[in-house]
Parts: C-alpha cells; sequence; structure tokens
C-alpha cells in the first residue's frame, strides 16, 4: 500500500485556510516540510530515504509511471480536466524531484522559505570577489531554455551546484514559476524574475575585514 503525508502542525496556520484551497506554491511547501522533516535527523524515516529516492529517479518521467510520486504531487483542492498531464502537476512533480536531488546526502535543510531560486545561485556565483567560473554561462543556459525538458535538465544541473555549495532556497516559490513558465506569454516575466534575483546579488568586499559572503543588493522597496 502507498504511503501518504498527514499535514505537518503548522500547515494550515502558514498556507491557507483548513482544507484548501492550495496554491502549487503552498502545496509544494507543505510536501517539501513534510519530506525535509522526516529526513534531516534526528527524526530521519526510511519512508523518507525511500521516497526521496524515488522522486530522484522519477525526475522528468511522465506523472502516471510512480504511484508514489503521485500520493505527493495530487494537490486534493486542485481541479483536473481531462487525462493529460496540467502545468501546475509538472511543475509539482519537478520542483519535488529537484528538492530530493538537492537535500540527498545533506544534513542542513535545502528548502528555505522566502530566498528566490535566482538568488540562492547569485550567492554561488562568488567566492569572495572572485566570480566563480561556469555559474554564470549555467545560470544563462537555464534562462534561455526553449523547452521543458531543457529547462529541467539545466535546473538539475544548477540544483547540483547549489547541493555542492550546501546553498538552499524556496521551492514552494520556485513551483510557482516552473508552472508559470510553461505558459509562453509568462515566460519573459519569469526569467525576468530570476535575473533580478541573480544579478542583485553582488560581490563581497575586497576589504579582508569585511565579510566574505556574497552580499544581495536591496531593492528600493527594502531600502
Amino acid at each position: 500500500m502507498t504511503e501518504t503525508l498527514s499535514p505537518p502542525p503548522d500547515a494550515e496556520d502558514l498556507d491557507g485556510p483548513p482544507g484548501g484551497p492550495w496554491t502549487t506554491a503552498q502545496w509544494v511547501a507543505r510536501q517539501v516540510r513534510e519530506l525535509q522533516r522526516q529526513y534531516l535527523p534526528p527524526d530521519q524515516t526510511p519512508w523518507s530515504r525511500a521516497a526521496l529516492a524515488e522522486l530522484r529517479r522519477s525526475l522528468g518521467r511522465p506523472l502516471g509511471s510512480s504511484p508514489t510520486v503521485l500520493a505527493l504531487v495530487v494537490n486534493p483542492s486542485a481541479t483536473y480536466r481531462g487525462d493529460d498531464e496540467t502545468a501546475d502537476e509538472r511543475a509539482i512533480a519537478t520542483a519535488l524531484g529537484l528538492y530530493a536531488t538537492h537535500q540527498q546526502s545533506q544534513s542542513a535543510p535545502m528548502h528555505v522559505p522566502a530566498t528566490s531560486f535566482g538568488t540562492a545561485v547569485g550567492r554561488i556565483r562568488f567566492n569572495g570577489k572572485d566570480e566563480v567560473r561556469g555559474v554564470t554561462r549555467r545560470f544563462h543556459a537555464f534562462g534561455t531554455a526553449q523547452s521543458w525538458g531543457e529547462l529541467v535538465h539545466h535546473a538539475r544541473g544548477l540544483v547540483q551546484l547549489l547541493r555542492d555549495e550546501q546553498q538552499g532556497f524556496d521551492y514552494g516559490r520556485f513551483a510557482h514559476d516552473l508552472a508559470q513558465f510553461q505558459h509562453p506569454h509568462l515566460q519573459d516575466a519569469v526569467r525576468l524574475r530570476w535575473g533580478r534575483d541573480f544579478y542583485r546579488v553582488t560581490a563581497a568586499p575586497a576589504d579582508p575585514s569585511a565579510p566574505t559572503a556574497a552580499t544581495v543588493t536591496p531593492t528600493a522597496e527594502e531600502q
């Protein structure tokens, strides 16, 4: 029998009214929080390890090929018409599969609320004041992807770089972006959002007494 998740204790408070409806971002945040809670020590469970492994294997495959993935992806408050995968379902499955790749063998949480994907990649762009070779090139390839398969391929590569640097990001927000990207008239807006967040992260000051981590330039609204 396929195991299913029960809502985490704070899900209703953080994500909306009891019983839904759940947005794609809220549903992914809910599922990732529970996967993360059950995967990280000291509470790691055999179910969480098996679920993350199945999510990694299923990344990019048809959604109906794995009952375990379906149990995590299907939003009970969503409306479905027909038998084709929806943009939201693809976004949820992809975000969960990328999270499973990101969290693999990590002892720190890789789902970090309020840190966007673009900001996370921007933070590994610099080592002190020096730019890390290849990060910007890979980000450009991701941002100029012309197909869903190409986008997922480049996203997986960037997530592997982020895992190496133990840099997490908000998977709920990323799932929202992935859902919007599948609508051609919204793609440029999504790319703009990713690019702004990426380029707002600047190199650390050259002063050796200053903090060494890359910093995020505040927007006008934050100043």
